[in-house]
């Protein structure tokens, strides 16, 4: 289902596009036929959902407990190494039983996208350690040099390589709040949208000043849905994406059914579309096993050296799939007796999952 703030567009199966915003922007609306010819991994008939490929078992949990300890993990970002083209996952690490506790951010490296990773060559980040960190690549302002930098709980930390150690830049703060910050660089400007995802800010230098740069209505969105954990990109084509982990606490059987994720776009910030479910709750994994997860949240996406979308980086709850957790208790739910979908993680064990979509 594809929307614009103004109007609704293509929303019927019979609909044919007229614009490519009924591709929403993921791909050029051929008016002649009405048919989207879509960017992989971009599929569907409004270009609306990204197919996935069989991943590596590796990426299942590529924090992988039963080697290292029992504490979950709730996905993080990934940085590519110029020097070596290794990936640097940057996972936050909570105490047994919690995802309210961050502890430390793992930082692991790996040949693949996909892992195995080894988190021992680098040792564990502590400061300003916070939930939810993001990341972003950016030229230094004098020297056009890269720097690499986390953006966690408010504080920004930068390094020169990604083996050195980050360093949080004192007095440096961002708008939107120190929940779930998502920053991109783009045409010489900082762009960053935060939890709620009702605003975009630009700045031209990191230090700011920061303005808003677009407002995103939601009134149109589904009643008792809920949006958060923003992934903000801008693709080949200069138009702005977010896509977000999406929810209703009302939902608590069926869970692969259940909202799991969102999509926001606009070619300039000022008229924006959206579209339901851009990922899914259903994984295909090399070892001949699948998993239907109950939520999958914190998106990061992945891009190679040539701005090729390829694979999508969760926050998975491991154990439960479609049965959800209805006989659970103490989590917020619309009943005494069921738990909400998107709250079985709290019960469950919970992980860092990393899918290949199909390019």
């Amino acid at each position: 289902m594809v929307l614009t703030t103004e109007a609704k567009h293509a929303d019927s199966i019979n609909a044919a596009c007229v614009n490519d915003f009924d591709c929403s922007l993921n791909g050029l609306c051929d008016v002649a036929t009405g048919f989207c010819s879509c960017d992989k991994p971009w599929t569907g008939q409004f270009c609306d959902k990204l197919a996935y490929k069989i991943s590596p078992a590796s990426s299942k949990d590529v924090w992988n407990p039963t080697s290292l300890d029992p504490r979950n993990t709730w996905n993080g970002p990934i940085l590519v190494d110029p020097a070596d083209g290794r990936f640097h996952l940057f996972d936050p690490v909570y105490r047994v039983g919690s995802l309210l506790d961050v502890t430390s951010f793992a930082h692991g490296v790996s040949t693949s996208v996909t892992g195995p990773y080894d988190w021992t060559s680098y040792g564990n980040i502590t400061a300003a350690v916070n939930a939810n960190p993001a990341a972003l690549v950016f030229p230094n302002e004098t020297t056009g040099e890269n720097v690499f930098s986390l953006w966690v709980g408010g504080k920004l930390l930068v390094a020169n390589t990604l083996a050195d150690t980050f360093e949080v830049i004192p007095g440096l703060t961002y708008p939107g709040g120190d929940n779930n910050p998502a920053p991109a660089y783009h045409n010489n400007a900082f762009y960053l949208t935060n939890q709620p995802t009702t605003q975009v800010f630009t700045a031209t230098s990191i230090n700011g000043p920061w303005t808003v740069w677009a407002t995103i209505p939601q009134d149109y969105l589904p009643s008792g849905y809920t949006v958060e954990d923003p992934f903000l990109f801008f693709d080949k084509r200069g138009n702005v994406h977010i896509i977000n982990h999406a929810y209703s606490t009302d939902q608590f059987f069926n869970c692969s059914s259940s909202y799991v994720s969102s999509h926001f776009f606009s070619v300039d910030g000022k008229t924006w579309g959206w579209s339901d479910e851009p990922y899914g709750h259903t994984v295909l994994f090399d070892d001949g096993t699948w998993h239907s997860y109950t939520t999958l949240e914190r998106p990061n996406l992945h891009f190679d050296n040539s701005g090729q979308l390829t694979h999508i980086g969760l926050a998975a709850d491991l154990i439960t799939g479609d049965e959800g957790c209805y006989n659970r208790t103490g989590q917020p739910g619309p009943t005494p007796d069921h738990t909400a979908c998107t709250n079985c993680k709290y019960s469950d064990h919970a992980g860092t999952l990393i899918i290949a979509l199909d390019v």
